[in-house]
């Protein structure tokens, strides 16, 4: 945004001009940069966008043509901008940048990321309370969060936290940043933020595409008396077959009553929570069940982090984060370390493309061409050119075509990764995306047993 800035306050009257211009060289603003660089050059306005361009001159305008002539005019413009705007902490542009590639998450989050979730502002209004009410349309029964009482907010204002947001946001910045980043120290923040949220009694989160599948009686044992709202009449009902599963759970963590089983394709889930009654997510589930592991981490620990991978590394290498489990591995297949560690993204992660290979292993180009047909050799993988993969390699059986802005994997991985397809670009997931459902040590693990089960070749 800053080269925007500095160039000219760059615009065009037309939004999709000003947008496609703010994208090209040499800006190459990422979608949601050019949208935020439009709205804070609008609420400039004309005034302050000439105040802005004037601070650049100094009094003697030769000045600009002298050792750090530049960078003062670029520190006036700062000032004229942050005087009428606000100043707010940098943001670390290739996270923000890579967080918005691969979740769609605005830099209000990489911010949430740095500085926990009070280090950016948006217009999301706390809950007060949530209620079960019938829908404005059709004869669905919805969540629905509450405002603070004596508010009215604008229609459309999201209220309560987004918990997927978070939870997402936290996956992520433990999964595919390196441990020790900057640009997410305020994670831990953040997921103590999540977790207070969690632990509110009143809090009730709907199960998508959850539904009760017992018979009538093992219902009312189970749930209890507490109806829902009978949509239209304004009357309530007890629960009953085919009803839609709402959980609360602070009470299903603490209760610690019976789990609930993972989604299975082509099955509903058993189990809910409406009412007084809940029942404890598995984990894995939700982001109840998934970034709030029941335990409450030291400002130094993550949960779901190995705890063996040194600073500047990534979890994702499994050199680094189950490096027994590389070596047992590479002796079972007879290859060296770096082919193991390869095989084991390769069977475990969703995204193992060349370029996050790479980077999460430190690999240039050719070492990774070099590892690849060693693992190749093998005969544990095959090589296959598969649109929009962004890979080479892949585990033997059947592939599922996800649309974007999800990535196509291997059909074996649906399960691992708690998603079921359904139509278009959605998808039934934890998460916004498709992200890991545990700590990636234990994906390792669970898919080198998965593999090796299949009668792998042994050297």
């Amino acid at each position: 945004m800053a080269r925007l800035v500095v160039a000219g306050l760059v615009g065009r009257p037309d939004r999709d001009e000003d947008r496609a211009l703010a994208r090209r060289a040499p800006y190459r603003a990422s979608p949601m940069t050019a949208e935020s660089y439009e709205e804070l050059r609008t609420r400039l306005g004309e005034a302050g966008r000439r105040a802005v361009l004037a601070a650049a001159v100094p009094e003697d305008p030769t000045g600009l043509w002298r050792p750090g002539g530049v960078e003062a005019a670029v520190e006036r413009m700062a000032g004229a901008w942050a005087e009428r705007l606000g100043a707010r902490p940098a943001v670390h542009d290739e996270a923000a940048d890579a967080l918005e590639a691969g979740l769609g998450l605005s830099e209000v989050w990489a911010r949430r990321l740095r500085g926990g979730y009070g280090a950016a502002d948006d217009t999301t209004v706390p809950a007060a309370g949530w209620e079960l009410a019938a829908a404005s349309y059709g004869s669905e029964v919805e969540v629905r969060a509450l405002p603070p009482a004596g508010t009215e907010p604008p229609c459309g204002t999201p209220v309560g936290l987004d918990l997927g947001r978070i939870a997402s946001a936290l996956v992520w910045a433990w999964t595919d940043r390196p441990v020790g980043d900057p640009a997410v120290a305020g994670a831990p923040a953040l997921y103590e933020r999540l977790r207070a949220e969690l632990d509110r009694p009143e809090l009730l989160v709907r199960l998508a595409h959850g539904r009760i599948d017992d018979a009538p009686e093992r219902i009312a044992e189970r749930f209890g008396p507490d109806g829902s709202p009978w949509p239209g009449t304004g009357a309530r009902r007890g629960p009953g077959p085919g009803d839609r599963l709402r959980l609360r759970p602070a009470r299903g963590v603490r209760a610690g009553r019976r789990r609930l089983p993972a989604p299975r394709r082509g099955r509903r889930p058993r189990g809910a929570a409406r009412g007084p009654r809940a029942h404890r997510p598995r984990r894995g589930t939700g982001p109840a069940g998934t970034a709030a592991r029941g335990r409450r981490p030291r400002p130094d620990d993550a949960p779901g982090l190995s705890g063996a991978v040194p600073e500047g590394a990534y979890e994702a290498d499994p050199r680094q984060s189950c490096p027994e489990l590389v070596a047992r591995v590479a002796e079972h297949l007879g290859v060296s370390a770096d082919a193991a560690a390869l095989h084991l993204q390769t069977a475990a992660l969703a995204a193992p493309t060349d370029r996050n290979v790479r980077r999460w292993n430190g690999w240039t180009t050719r070492r990774h061409a070099e590892v690849r047909a060693e693992l190749l050799a093998t005969g544990a993988v095959v090589e296959a050119k598969r649109p929009r993969a962004g890979r080479t390699l892949f585990l033997p059986g059947e592939w599922t075509e996800l649309k974007a802005p999800h990535l196509p994997l291997e059909t074996v991985k649906l399960t691992s990764h708690r998603v079921r397809p359904l139509w278009g670009d959605r998808i039934l997931s934890p998460f916004d995306r498709v992200l890991p459902t545990a700590p990636l040590h234990e994906l390792f693990e669970e898919a080198w047993e998965r593999a090796s089960g299949r009668g792998l070749p042994v050297r």
